[in-house]
This record gives C-alpha cells, structure tokens and sequence, in this order.
C-alpha cells in the first residue's frame, strides 16, 4: 500500500515529521502483520500550484490484503487513526492511500 499525505499547514514541517518518525510510524512497526514500512519525506519542486505541496509518501507493506485488512482493524492502528488528525488533512487531498497491484521494475 501507498500513501500520500499533506500535513495540514499550520503544522510546521519539523513537528510533522517528528510525528511521523516517533508516533505514527512506530504504530504500524508494531503491527505484527506488517512486513515493511518506509517513509519517504519530500521536498515538492514540480508545483504548479494547483495543489498544496506532498509531505510525504508511505509504503507499508503485508504479507496478503486479509492480513492488511486486519492490521488496520487493530486497536493500536485505530488510535493511531485519531492521533493523526492533528498532523495530516483528513481528506483525499491530504491523505489518499491506494494498494499497488502490479511492480514493473525497469532498473
């Protein structure tokens, strides 16, 4: 799965990354379910200004889509759901996760 996240704006980016590293991002490390997760902090220079600018993109991966399904049915993922609307809009403009059904790795 990827995610694309705006923080919201009057969250400065150092106190939306701290959250990210050593809140939001342990939650999901702790899901015995989840194989993999890196974030990837972004510094958006193709603007044309039509939208915000992304903070950040997650891969979080899971072993199957049932053993996803049941990680975000955890209670430490549904707190960790609450904490982050201090940090991350809420909608499909700030955050907007989709699941990855194919790989072509050209390099």
């Amino acid at each position: 799965m990827l995610t694309v996240i705006r923080k919201r704006p009057e969250v400065t980016t150092e106190d939306f990354r701290r959250f990210m590293e050593f809140e939001y991002g342990p939650t999901y490390v702790g899901l015995p379910e989840t194989r993999e997760y890196v974030q990837y902090y972004l510094a958006d220079v193709m603007t044309d200004g039509a939208e915000e600018p992304i903070d950040a993109i997650i891969r979080i991966s899971f072993e199957s889509q049932e053993e996803m399904q049941k990680a975000l049915k955890a209670e430490a993922y549904q707190k960790a759901h609450e904490q982050r609307k201090a940090y991350m809009r809420e909608s499909s403009v700030g955050i907007h996760s989709a699941i990855v059904e194919r790989t072509v790795k050209m390099v």
